[in-house]
């Protein structure tokens, strides 16, 4: 029986395959010293400062300044010790703001969207964060400015709504992300916290931004329920705005005491000619029947409504 020989790769062949080798590890390690470099000097340069009457500056991880309320355990907490907030969520954010965008971010909080959204959009874009809470809306202002987006980027005290008028909102400066129109006067909230109540005004972005030939890119939302009396408020600017993207929280219990229930949200972002996605916890999304949100009775989740599949 014959037995096949097999001739051993000349020298030259070897000395080859061991340069590809090298070559490919000295790729490897360049793109380790990048990866681990980058996150090694957010460690060293972005350390948080506190700057007294419960401030401090620290860094996103993307190198953004930004003023934190220590006394938020809940998104304060992330953003001082972490850099981020949402980061899935955000990611998402990312892929849908373009340069020269105009961005709404409905419930701005921190400021952490209306940041983001300033730096991706640039000179040529334009960013409007709204935040009824006089102590977020003034941390999100001076982080605006001290970025140096004070000029594309600007922040309204104001709560988008339906009507003009003015309404409680109620808030605890621990859950800094709890603040809401359909609260009560009870003192504090179910983990003992102090509750707080301030006046703010309720105005209708139709009234804000009457000029006909505005559009809008990409509204993120986060209003505790209010969605919809802010959508209805907004229906003129959603009807011109032909590539408008929303990124918003979907709760039928929260929509309800807000006196505008999820099946009318839904026939009004329908009718506009939007389509719904909803958002994973990975940051990606999938189709969604309106319908099948409308018959929703209770639950919390992220949904995206665009007229045209985003990306």
């Amino acid at each position: 029986m014959d037995v096949e020989q097999t001739t051993p790769p000349s020298i030259g062949a070897r000395l080859s395959a061991i340069e590809d080798q090298l070559g490919r590890l000295a790729q490897r390690l360049e793109e380790a010293i990048g990866y681990f470099a980058v996150r090694s000097n957010r460690v060293a340069d972005s350390q948080s400062i506190y700057l007294g009457d419960n401030t401090a500056v620290t860094f996103l991880e993307d190198g953004t300044r930004i003023l934190v309320d220590t006394k938020s355990l809940d998104i304060g907490v992330h953003l001082l010790t972490l850099g981020r907030w949402e980061p899935a969520y955000t990611a998402l954010f990312a892929r849908l703001v373009r340069p020269g965008d105009t961005v709404f971010d409905l419930g701005a909080n921190h400021g952490v969207y209306a940041l983001m959204a300033a730096r991706l959009v640039g000179a040529a874009g334009r960013v409007h964060a709204f935040e009824p809470n006089p102590r977020l809306a003034q941390l999100v202002d001076m982080s605006l400015r001290i970025n140096g987006f004070a000029g594309w980027a600007q922040v309204h005290r104001i709560a988008a709504s339906d009507r003009t008028g003015t309404a409680r909102l109620f808030f605890t400066d621990s859950y800094s992300g709890g603040g809401s129109l359909s609260g009560t006067e009870e003192q504090s909230d179910a983990t003992g916290a102090s509750k707080h109540a301030v006046d703010c005004r309720l105005v209708p972005l139709d009234t804000v931004f009457p000029d006909p030939a505005m559009r809008l890119d990409v509204i993120k939302m986060d209003v505790e329920g209010h969605e919809g009396p802010a959508l209805r408020g907004m229906r003129q600017l959603l009807a011109r705005s032909p590539d408008v993207r929303i990124m918003m929280e979907f709760g039928p219990q929260m929509m309800q005491g807000s006196g505008m229930a999820a099946p009318e949200v839904v026939a009004l972002l329908e009718g506009l000619g939007l389509s719904a996605w909803t958002i994973d916890h990975e940051g990606g999304i999938a189709p969604v029947a309106w319908a099948e949100l409308a018959a929703q009775t209770g639950g919390l989740q992220n949904i995206l409504a665009a007229r045209h599949a985003p990306f």
